[in-house]
């Protein structure tokens, strides 16, 4: 589902190695069965012990009438398991047995637990014991209370990955970097083998054109995707819209990031930019990409690319980064693209006013029109396509026209522009829609963003005052289904998780799934996936075989060793101090995704402990720098977590 971090491009850089030694974690932090990555277990002829009692929970809290849930991981299954909620001095608030197995994760625990206290809704600061084992304490408190500071964070960190002159010194030190983007070449579409190398040289066909600044795409290189950047632009753009003066930093990420995107659409020459830089080179290095070099940011404009300089002539396009088309100009470009753009020019046009928002909403309906939608065959996403397989586009073309819409309203565009505008959304809709949600299909991500867009449609349908362009009840059942696909995920799995855990993105996955039922529910939908959307949120905070909240700073334990250039060079490796606050990783991933994994010059070696005891045969979980498939941030993984906290925080206040 994305790309890989540290790519078989790079080999010639890379030394594998087994996982380094731990640079300086706390061990308060981590789980109490957890070993050094290094350690190996002694030689015995005795009974090997069995595996201590774990209990895993969100370890950032819950809201005081949100569904209440811990589970106890057992070696093996007992009658029942007596549980109390207790207080930071031994109180007992709650009691209660499970009887309530609900499976078996692997070969140390046989048994999982589901532990429930939803009747406890006094606010406070908690701890739950079960079987000999204490959780980490967690917090029962309303939703700006648990989720506001970490909506903060998440804007955070896009602040960390800025590129461009407009930096922010306080966050993780950064500096002005990839200067050259202001004046860019535009290259070819380039080809790729099958291992995503390089094949041939980059073709100049245009440019100079203004592509600095917007955030980079993922902690392990700094390349700029418009297929990202615009789906995570679209999301702090929503949330900025209806969250107005609840967070101050977000509105201006936000637009910053608005900025860039900008940049990507000329629509004179009708053509449409979606990518600057390469991850991977070729296969004989020479012609390198971002891939073979681990530095900070503004380390690339000081390359010394010249013939017999460091690193030479190879590292040409890491300094001066190629920008390459989503299409030829005047032809159609991908739709997914287009109706990202769209989304967010008309984003723009909702939060601003007078000419600026007048100019916005004609960007949108430009590149809208540019969409192709008949034979679109394989959509364009990255180059790369391995970086980001995307299939879906339905979702993106409703989404574009709906926000438009939305855009008319606000500007008071004439009525029957507005009905077009519907129509349109509404035919999408519709096209969405048609496609289904069979078992074992796709929920909200970067790859489907479909209950965005259904929900926006519907609040678009209100706020016209006509008669509705599509039923809303088709609308409403839609998002149903997608948490009927979450649902049926979740019954494999005794932590419940809503997706394939292993090949899927786990983290994003549960955060979307959360967000769609809070759509659903606004919709005027049923509390019927109250309880599995929620631990859909808890999952992503702890709830889950490893114990680890998989957003940084959020709960006691979390990523501090994250496949991030600039939290690993620039940051604290111990998890607290000056860390990468807010970025959301992947979480588990399959096994074997972590065989081969390497190093590259510059690396500081980082490793928090294993989670070895608790993976299975279809996940693992690794904090390790080396660790791409575990804890890589990204930008689509932390704006649908920002979206979800600033959902949370708004929602259930008490």
């Amino acid at each position: 589902m994305r790309r890989a971090g540290i790519t078989l491009a790079a080999l010639t850089t890379l030394a594998t190695l087994a996982v380094p030694a731990a640079s300086s974690a706390l061990a308060s932090s981590q789980p109490a069965s957890a070993q050094p990555a290094s350690a190996k277990p002694a030689k015995s002829t005795a009974a090997k012990k069995p595996a201590a009692p774990e209990i895993r929970l969100n370890q950032v809290g819950y809201q005081p009438n949100a569904p209440k849930s811990a589970y106890v991981m057992l070696s093996a299954r007992v009658a029942s398991v007596p549980f109390t909620v207790i207080d930071a001095t031994g109180t007992v608030f709650y009691r209660g047995v499970s009887r309530d197995d609900v499976g078996a994760w692997s070969s140390g625990y046989q048994a999982v637990y589901l532990l429930s206290f939803s009747g406890l809704r006094r606010c406070g600061s908690y701890r739950v014991r079960a079987a000999g084992a204490t959780s980490p304490a967690f917090t029962i408190a309303n939703g700006t209370a648990l989720y506001g500071q970490l909506v903060d964070n998440a804007v955070r960190y896009f602040t960390s990955e800025r590129d461009g002159g407009d930096v922010e010194h306080d966050v993780l030190s950064r500096e002005p970097a990839n200067l050259t983007d202001a004046k860019a070449y535009v290259y070819a579409t380039p080809s790729f083998d099958d291992n995503d190398n390089l094949l041939g040289t980059l073709k100049k066909v245009g440019g100079p054109v203004n592509v600095s600044g917007g955030w980079f795409d993922a902690g392990g290189g700094y390349e700029k995707f418009g297929y990202t950047a615009s789906y995570a632009d679209a999301l702090m753009l929503i949330a900025a819209r209806d969250n107005q003066g609840a967070y101050p930093t977000l509105k201006p990420e936000a637009e910053y990031g608005l900025q860039w995107i900008t940049k990507l659409w000329n629509p004179a020459q009708k053509v449409l930019y979606m990518q600057v830089g390469i991850g991977n080179g070729n296969a004989s290095n020479t012609i390198q990409g971002d891939y073979n070099f681990w530095f900070l940011p503004q380390q690339e404009d000081l390359l010394d690319v010249a013939k017999g300089g460091n690193p030479g002539p190879t590292a040409y396009y890491v300094k001066y980064r190629p920008v390459f088309e989503a299409a030829a100009p005047g032809q159609k470009v991908s739709p997914d693209l287009a109706g990202q753009y769209a989304a967010d020019f008309a984003l723009g046009a909702q939060l601003t006013r007078g000419a600026a928002a007048n100019h916005d909403l004609q960007l949108a309906r430009s590149v809208y029109a540019d969409a192709k939608t008949t034979d679109v065959g394989q959509i364009v996403t990255a180059y790369p396509n391995d970086y980001y397989p995307g299939t879906e586009w339905k979702s993106d073309m409703l989404w574009g026209a709906t926000e438009i819409a939305l855009a008319d309203e606000r500007l008071g565009v004439p009525r029957a522009q507005l009905r077009s505008d519907l129509a349109t959304a509404a035919q999408w809709a519709r096209a969405y829609i048609a496609q289904g949600h069979p078992a074992g299909s796709d929920t909200l991500n970067l790859y489907d963003n479909g209950a965005i867009a259904e929900s926006e449609l519907l609040r678009a349908m209100r706020e016209s005052r006509m008669a509705p362009a599509i039923a809303p009840r088709l609308l409403v059942n839609d998002l149903a289904a997608q948490l009927q696909v979450g649902e049926e995920w979740a019954k494999g799995d005794p932590f419940a998780l809503g997706t394939d855990l292993g090949p899927a993105d786990a983290a994003p996955h549960a955060f979307g799934l959360y967000v769609t039922n809070e759509l659903y529910r606004e919709a005027g939908g049923s509390d019927r996936y109250q309880a599995f959307a929620q631990q859909q949120l808890n999952f992503a905070l702890g709830a889950n075989a490893w114990g680890s909240s998989f957003v940084v700073g959020a709960g006691t334990t979390y990523p501090h060793c994250m496949q991030s250039e600039i939290a690993n060079l620039a940051g604290s490796l111990t998890g607290h101090g000056d860390i990468q606050l807010g970025a959301t990783t992947d979480g588990p991933s399959s096994p074997a995704n972590f065989v081969g994994l390497g190093t590259v010059t510059g690396m500081r070696a980082c490793s928090a402990g294993s989670f070895s005891a608790f993976n299975n045969s279809s996940a693992a979980y690794e904090d390790n720098v080396l660790s791409w498939p575990s804890v890589e941030p990204a930008d689509d993984y932390t704006a649908i977590s920002l979206f979800a906290f600033s959902m949370g925080a708004s929602s259930g206040r008490d």
